[in-house]
Parts: structure tokens; C-alpha cells; sequence
């Protein structure tokens, strides 16, 4: 037996059908069961699907919008997601897998191209390379094998459509999967693009190496003719023909439809099985359409005899799904990720000094605004609680809310690895985590020094120090909180608008409009608390005196309270009064960043799953 032969994968799909639920705001929801336990009715988008496809096929399949072309796609491949059920049997080489095994022996190519654009090629496969376990030469070969070795120095963001289509494709090759689903592979490319995406995928199963199926809309004739198989969908979720291309004129002869000798034979398809168009008016064309699906029939059946005669091949499945190389270990997916975003920032360094621009211009008004403020009267007190407080607030709006795009404009890049298994979602979250904390607390130093050095603080460098050290850490808090709300709504602006509310609670609680011993507990739930009362302390604690004014302390019927010294502010205020105080601080955020990065990350988890990965 030859080695085309001992590599062949037969994959066989048998009575699948797909059906979903409509959600409860449907004006079309249909009511099943008995008076009291009534449920939805599910919608059923592919009825009893039956197909094999084997290595060497390129197998195109085709429909009008709505037929469930992407529905046949994602359930032979068991990538479909969301609120659907899945009745049918998906096979291998004759062994039953699960969805992850199926991930392992597999390729899916998504329909639109997901990447960092500001990575070059060679940069893009490098770091899929790392995730999966494979040499950087293979990467070459791969890239070279589709003939991209001439930008891998070139951004994605530079590069052409079909150039863009094959990074996808180089990315999914890595593993040498033998088989490979293509979403839409030619879907917004001109007709020169779209040929050169399909040559390409011809010679991917070339000799046998492996099968591609995919979905395609109104291909044009010399992108049809490449497809060595096609499966033609009707309106109604159920296919009309499927197999070789060169046996379709019989099949529409059988059942008395002549193709065109001229034109595209696509267009005829789809006018053929449009909503509307007959098929099989007559009930000689019924059993001429069983008849030729009795004779398919029994070649898959052949097909299979062929290839699964032998222990040899479905050794070669179990081999490969026990080996499982292609995953690396959660610390080095932690590093690589961290390496990878490092990279993306550098590469948008110019975005990030502009709004890093900003954010000091802010500092810089706050400085003009208190520069040269002294505690060396009883008025200049409630200045110097001004500047402090907002400081601190401007600090911590600023830093949270620059977390709430994170997850939403990167949700298409993680539902997509996620999906294929590329790394753990928690390693992703960790990650991102991880890299904000160091420019929380950069961020911090650089704002307060701003001010610090402007407003007339009569403290020293280490005080400086202690007060960008809390409001860092208090910042670190509030990123917590904003991943938190964006990980509860999935959306930026929704986000934003409830962030607003409960900033707004915080912020009564930080000590400046109320007085925080009014709210011995829930105080502890603010970061401008935390913040406030830090900086208060470091900064008044080494106030020792305070001149009183020397006119009278009482007018009418309102008394004039004299702060002699640091200590009388804080305890004003409802501080505390001792440096040893600050270290339950210290402790309870840090116990409240953890649980509510634990709690954000929960709900990360649900959202891509309810969302789906492609």
C-alpha cells in the first residue's frame, strides 16, 4: 500500500440535522407541548445531511443565502456554536470524535481575515508557530508553500486581500491538518485574488496530502472550475446534489434539467435552487433524484471499504490525538502573549504618547490650578484636600476607563484562538492583567510627579514615592472594576454609562463630599477611599503645625473649627491617623483585586461561550 494511500482521511457525516431555538423577543416563536409546559419550537436550518469527503477532494458548497451552507460547514467540522441542537453522527475514519478532537485533526479558516494588523507576516506566523508548538522553519516552508515569501517583512494591515486570505490559511497550516474548512475563502476579493486564493487551495490537496471544503456565494466559472466535488443546498436546509463536479450534467440530465453548453454552470445552480424555482416538478425526477442518490450512496460506501479495510488508519488518527504536540504549556503561552502584545504596543507607540499627552495635560491644568498652595493657613487646607482629592479622581476615572475597549475590540481575535485552542482564555485575561499593572502604576508616578512638583507640597521624595505607590495600587483597583463592567456587558458603551453610576458612589465615598466614618464598611468598597485617604496620610502626617487664624472663631451662630495640625485634617476628614493604619488598606485591595478579576473573568468565560468562537 502506497503512502497517498495509507494517509487517506475519509470524513463521514451521517443524518445531520440542525435545528435552533428562537429567542423570546421572536415575532415568529412557535409553541410546542401540552398547556403548562409548553417550550419554543425549534427551527430546523439542515435537515439529513448524509456526505463522506476523503483527501484529494476540494469540495465547494454552494447555495443561495439562507440554504445552510455555513450550517453544513460548522457541523461537519463540530465548530458550530450557540443556542443549537445537533442530531447525527460525524466520523473520521470510522471513529466517532469529540469537538476538541476534532480541533486537533482539523483546520477552519474563518471567513474574515482576524489578526493584529500591526504585525508583519513573518512576526503573525512566528507567534502562531510559538503557540502551537512548531518550528519557525515550518513556518517558512508553509509561507513560502503559498507563495507569501515575498511580504513577510510587510504589516497586515498593508497587505492585499488575497494576501491577507492566505496568512489565514499559513496560520491553520502549521499543524498539517488533513483536512481544512474554509469559511467564504474568496468573499471580498476581485476576480484576480479570488483565482489566486483558489490555485492556492487546489494545490493543497494535490497527491492526496489532504481535503478542503469550503463555502462559496456566485463563484465565477474559473473559480468553479477548480472544485473537484460540489455540494448544491436548496432553500429549506436540505441538499439537492453532492459529489464530483464531472458527474453533475448526468445528475441534472436524470431528473430532465439541460445545463447551458456556454456560461457560468454557478449561475444556473442558483437560479435552479432559488426560493421559488422547481427543482422536481414531476414524480419521474423524484425517482430519478433517489435513484442517482442510491448510486452515490454506494460509492461512499465503496470510498470507505477502500479506506478503512486496515487498522493502520484509524491507528493513525488515535496516534495523532494522543500525541497532541501541537499545545504548549500555560506559562509559556503566558510569555508569548505577553510578547506579542508587547510588540503590537510598540508598534502603536504613537497612539499611545497621544493619549498619554492628554492625560498629562490634565496634570498639567491640575498643577496650575494649586501651584504654590501651602498649608500655611486655615484656608489654604481646603485647597491643598481640592488638589489632592482631585488628583487622585482624575487618576482613577482615567486609568479604568482606558480598560473598558480591551475585551470588546479584541473579542473576533479571542473568540477566534480560543475557539481553535490556540491558548487558555485564563492565560488571555492573565495576560492582559498582568501587562496593565506596570503601566498603572508608570502612569501613576508620572501624573502625581507632575503636580507634585507644582503644588507647594513641603514633603520629600519619599513621600512622593508612598503617594504614587497607593493611587497606583488604587488604580490597579479600579482596572479591576473596569474589566469587570465591560466583561458584564460585552459592550463599551454600555459599559461606560453604568461605569458612571457606580463611579459616582465611589467617588461620595473617597472622603471629600462625605464623611467616610458615616460608612465604616462600604468605604472599603471604593477606590477613591483608598486612594484618598493614602495620599491624605502620606501628606498630612508630616504637616506638624498649622497657624490658627487670630481673628474670632465665632460669627452668628456658626462656629470656626481651627486644624492645628496634620493629624486634626485627618481625623477631620474621618482618616486614619498612622501609617501602620494603611496596611489593612494595602490588604484589602489586593484580596479585592484578585476576586474581582476572578469575577470578571467568569464572566468573560460565559460571554465567549454564549457568543460563540467563529
Amino acid at each position: 500500500m502506497d503512502v497517498q494511500h495509507r494517509s487517506a482521511v475519509l470524513l463521514e457525516w451521517k443524518n445531520l440535522t440542525v435545528s435552533v431555538r428562537p429567542s423570546a423577543a421572536s415575532s415568529k416563536t412557535e409553541w410546542t407541548g401540552r398547556p403548562g409546559h409548553q417550550q419554543r419550537k425549534e427551527t430546523i436550518i439542515l435537515r439529513n445531511a448524509c456526505g463522506a469527503v476523503r483527501s484529494d477532494n476540494l469540495v465547494a458548497i454552494m447555495g443561495p443565502s439562507g440554504a445552510g451552507k455555513t450550517t453544513l460547514l460548522a457541523a461537519i467540522s463540530m465548530r458550530i456554536t450557540g443556542a443549537t441542537t445537533v442530531h447525527g453522527k460525524v466520523l473520521i475514519n470510522g471513529l466517532y470524535v469529540t469537538r476538541t478532537q476534532m480541533k486537533q485533526l482539523t483546520g477552519f479558516v474563518p471567513q474574515y481575515e482576524i489578526a493584529l494588523q500591526s504585525l508583519t507576516v513573518a512576526e503573525h506566523l512566528s507567534f502562531a508557530a510559538k503557540l502551537k508548538n512548531v518550528g519557525y522553519v515550518a513556518a517558512l516552508r508553509i509561507a513560502n508553500e503559498l507563495g507569501l515569501q515575498g511580504c513577510l517583512g510587510t504589516r497586515i494591515a498593508h497587505l492585499s486581500g488575497g494576501e491577507r486570505k492566505k496568512v489565514n490559511l499559513a496560520g491553520e497550516l502549521l499543524t498539517e491538518p488533513q483536512m481544512l474548512f474554509c469559511d467564504e475563502p474568496t468573499t471580498g476579493l476581485d476576480s484576480y485574488n479570488a483565482a489566486s486564493v483558489m490555485k492556492t487551495l487546489q494545490s493543497l490537496v494535490e497527491n492526496g496530502r489532504r481535503a478542503v471544503v469550503c463555502t462559496i456565494h456566485d463563484p465565477p466559472s474559473q473559480v468553479f472550475q477548480r472544485f473537484s466535488d460540489v455540494i448544491l443546498m436548496q432553500d429549506g436546509g436540505t441538499v439537492l446534489y453532492q459529489g464530483p463536479t464531472s458527474d453533475r450534467v448526468a445528475f441534472f440530465h436524470s431528473i430532465g434539467k439541460v445545463l447551458p453548453v456556454t456560461g457560468n454552470p454557478a449561475d444556473y445552480y442558483f437560479q435552479l435552487v432559488s426560493p421559488g424555482g422547481s427543482v422536481s416538478p414531476a414524480s419521474e425526477a423524484e425517482e430519478a433524484i433517489h435513484r442517482f442518490e442510491t448510486i452515490r450512496k454506494a460509492c461512499r460506501e465503496n470510498i470507505a471499504r477502500k479506506c478503512l479495510t486496515t487498522r493502520y488508519h484509524q491507528a493513525m488518527v488515535i496516534q495523532k490525538l494522543t500525541s497532541d504536540r501541537h499545545r504548549v504549556c500555560r506559562a509559556r503561552q503566558l510569555a508569548i502573549l505577553l510578547h506579542r502584545t508587547a510588540l503590537h504596543s510598540i508598534r502603536n507607540v504613537r497612539e499611545y504618547l497621544t493619549v498619554t499627552a492628554i492625560f498629562m495635560f490634565t496634570s498639567v491644568v491640575i498643577a496650575s490650578l494649586y501651584y504654590e498652595v501651602r498649608p500655611l493657613t486655615q484656608t489654604s487646607i481646603q485647597d491643598i484636600r481640592g488638589a489632592l482629592f482631585l488628583m487622585i479622581s482624575e487618576l482613577v476615572y482615567t486609568t479604568s476607563y482606558g480598560v473598558f475597549y480591551t475585551f470588546p475590540a479584541e473579542m473576533p481575535l479571542i473568540r477566534r484562538e480560543i475557539g481553535e485552542k490556540t491558548y487558555s482564555l485564563s492565560v488571555y485575561y492573565a495576560h492582559k492583567v498582568l501587562y496593565s499593572v506596570p503601566r498603572a502604576f508608570f502612569e501613576s508616578f508620572l501624573f502625581i510627579g507632575v503636580i507634585y512638583a507644582s503644588v507647594g507640597f513641603t514633603t520629600d521624595f519619599l513621600t512622593y514615592c508612598c503617594m504614587s505607590l497607593v493611587t497606583g495600587t488604587a488604580s490597579v483597583l479600579a482596572m479591576a472594576y473596569g474589566y469587570l463592567l465591560s466583561c458584564t456587558t460585552g459592550s463599551t458603551n454600555l459599559a461606560i454609562e453604568i461605569s458612571n453610576i457606580v463611579f459616582l458612589a465611589f467617588m461620595l465615598l473617597g472622603g471629600l463630599y462625605l464623611n467616610v466614618n458615616a460608612f465604616p464598611l462600604f468605604k472599603y468598597l471604593s477606590c477613591f477611599f483608598f486612594a484618598s485617604e493614602g495620599v491624605s496620610v502620606y501628606y498630612w502626617l508630616s504637616v506638624g503645625s498649622i497657624p490658627c487664624d487670630s481673628e474670632t472663631r465665632t460669627g452668628g451662630n456658626e462656629t470656626v473649627t481651627c486644624l492645628p495640625n496634620g493629624i486634626a485634617v485627618l481625623e477631620d476628614a474621618g482618616y486614619a491617623t498612622s501609617y501602620e493604619a494603611l496596611e489593612l488598606n494595602y490588604l484589602v485591595m489586593a484580596v479585592q483585586i484578585v476576586l474581582i478579576h476572578l469575577l470578571a473573568y467568569v464572566l468573560l468565560r460565559r460571554f465567549v461561550r454564549k457568543a460563540g468562537f467563529y
